[in-house]
């Protein structure tokens, strides 16, 4: 006997992320003023501290209380090791928790979605007016700007950008680069990477100066953007567990399908929605939540004592995440004066007193100006064995030119203990990162227990053909570390491969390679009027409308039919 009805809502958001947010905000805050309850599991992540800056690569580590801590099954193709699969919770989700890089999908990206899904909404030129009614780019900069920067690095492409949008964005200028950064870009260019002065346009190959979820000293989140100040008919319930979408089985939907009229919490509380609930809880909690309320494979479901609602075996399925690693040197003051200041604590206390005064100073600025790129192989790694195998379709669209095989970023992270008697007075980290990964895993449940985590194989690696470009890609970083424009500036290498051979690196990679933690997949969307009859029908369409069922859409990442960039 499910437990009576305490409150009544027109629609139910659960999850306050980076779909979460904005979805509750903007219903509330549409014509018809719906009353829209927005369910967190998190807390509300209001503390000033939560949105320095200067931590984007530590947040989560310094304040594990904004993420949920998995992990994913012993990898096989990385030594069985398990590897953290951290999610964002709280209010703003991971966006609270992330590295700030804001970097859009590509044009091909999203108009292979269309050509996937049979949805031209979902072409370049429609996602490209949504992205720009949601940003606020702030760029200090402007496009003739000849005398700060000579070489054009920082150009942007007239109408590929928003300006009053919720979401506030910074891309530093020229004049605002460091030092090292200018050093970084030149040798990149000297070493014949392409460089991209507009890097969110649509074509994101070369190197470029990144724009982050930064503004004024605060980092940025979706619930900064959507849910301040919130109108009074969208109700926000935080540290609140939802273990079960309710369904109606005596429905008049002319497909007499199974409605969704509200969730069930794990103290009890059972709350209805007149018109839809909707999911937003990310790439692992979403397909978790369909599966204990009974959407997903019969047999799974049965396996775990669950009765099934809809036989929907891929609920949970095509999991694609993207992986990377990290290389560190030593490196000469030329490059930065980061471990100088991290090295020092009473830089370090005066910089958080200055923050916290007015947001401004090193915890504003530090890390959030950096350089990444999307590359391809030169020509001696461009065509490779694996590369061949593949089916001509995901052949033909990895052989395009506007198409990275790898991402490269610069600067980052610098550890604690850096040893700057051994290693020199500044660190310089190279990262890769593979682009387009084949291999695929899956998300299931442990058990029915709906607080019990839920079993993460991400198959890293998996592939043979992502073992190929991740190693290929850690050879071009150490080729460009060794190239004569950068070696000049770096001293001993401090994490890397012992060479370049092939044993070396593999080695490497199966010791170091990390979750970048972008996973996609676990409740894909297909064509609008997909063959339910198959097997392989995907578990949402276009509309993001949960099929089986009425009044369920899912709203997060977990829908994308690939991953981009």
């Amino acid at each position: 006997m499910p437990p009576p009805v305490e409150e009544e809502f027109d629609f139910i958001v659960v999850g306050a992320g980076n779909a979460g947010a904005v979805v509750a905000g903007n219903l509330a805050r549409s014509k018809a003023k719906p009353r829209v309850l927005l369910i967190e599991l998190g807390g509300d992540n209001s503390a000033a501290h939560l949105r320095i800056p200067s931590e984007r690569f530590i947040n989560p580590y310094v304040n594990p209380n904004i993420v949920l801590d998995y992990k994913t099954t012993p990898q096989k193709h990385l030594n069985g090791r398990v590897l953290d699969y951290l999610r964002g919770t709280g209010l703003g989700g991971s966006s609270i928790a992330n590295f700030l890089a804001y970097i859009r999908g590509t044009a091909s990206d999203y108009n292979r979605w269309a050509d996937l899904v049979d949805d031209d909404s979902w072409r370049w030129e429609n996602v490209l007016e949504r992205y720009n009614e949601l940003e606020n780019l702030h760029f200090s900069g402007g496009n003739d700007d000849a005398d700060s920067d000579p070489e054009g690095y920082v150009k942007l492409k007239p109408g590929a950008h928003g300006f009053d949008g919720p979401v506030d964005l910074t891309l530093p200028s020229r004049k605002e680069w460091p030092e090292g950064l200018d050093i970084l870009m030149r040798a990149a260019k000297s070493h014949g990477l392409p460089l991209n002065p507009d890097q969110n346009s649509g074509d994101i190959i070369g190197m470029a100066g990144v724009t982050t979820t930064t503004h004024a000293g605060w980092r940025v989140t979706s619930a900064s953007a959507y849910l301040t100040n919130p109108p009074s008919n969208l109700v926000l319930w935080t540290n609140s567990a939802v273990t079960q979408v309710v369904f109606d089985t005596n429905t008049t939907s002319t497909k007499q399908q199974p409605r969704a009229s509200g969730v069930i919490l794990s103290d009890g509380r059972q709350v209805r929605a007149t018109k839809e609930v909707i999911l937003s809880l990310g790439t692992i909690d979403t397909p978790k939540l369909l599966m204990l309320s009974g959407i997903g494979d019969r047999t799974e479901l049965e396996k775990h004592g669950i009765s099934c609602l809809v036989n929907s075996p891929r609920v949970g399925k095509d999991l694609i995440d993207h992986v990377y690693l990290v290389m560190t040197y030593g490196a000469k003051s030329t490059l930065g004066t980061k471990v100088a200041f991290q090295q020092n604590k009473e830089y370090v206390k005066a910089a958080r007193e200055q923050w916290l005064r007015n947001q401004t100073g090193p915890d504003a600025t530090l890390n959030t100006i950096n350089i990444i790129g999307f590359l391809k192989f030169d020509s001696r790694r461009i065509n490779f064995d694996e590369m061949y195998k593949l089916d001509s379709k995901t052949r033909n669209f990895l052989e395009r030119p506007d198409v990275p095989q790898y991402e490269f970023y610069m600067q980052g992270y610098i550890p604690d203990d850096w040893d700057v008697e051994k290693h020199g007075p500044e660190c310089l980290g190279m990262a890769v990162m593979l682009m387009n990964p084949q291999s695929r895993g899956y998300v299931a449940l442990a058990s029915k227990d709906p607080l019990a985590r839920p079993i993460i194989e991400t198959n890293y690696l998996g592939h043979p053909y992502d073992r190929q470009t991740i190693n290929n890609a850690v050879k071009e970083a150490m080729s460009f570390a060794k190239s004569k424009q950068l070696s000049p500036y770096l001293l001993d290498k401090v994490l890397g491969p012992e060479s370049d051979s092939d044993e070396h690196v593999t080695k490497f990679v199966k010791d170091e390679l990390m979750s970048i933690l972008h996973g996609v997949g676990t409740v894909m969307m297909g064509p609008k009027h997909e063959d339910t009859s198959s097997s392989s029908f995907s578990p949402c369409d276009t509309d993001f409308r949960v099929r089986g069922v009425d009044g369920l859409r899912v709203i997060d990442l977990s829908v994308c039919p690939t991953i981009t960039k």
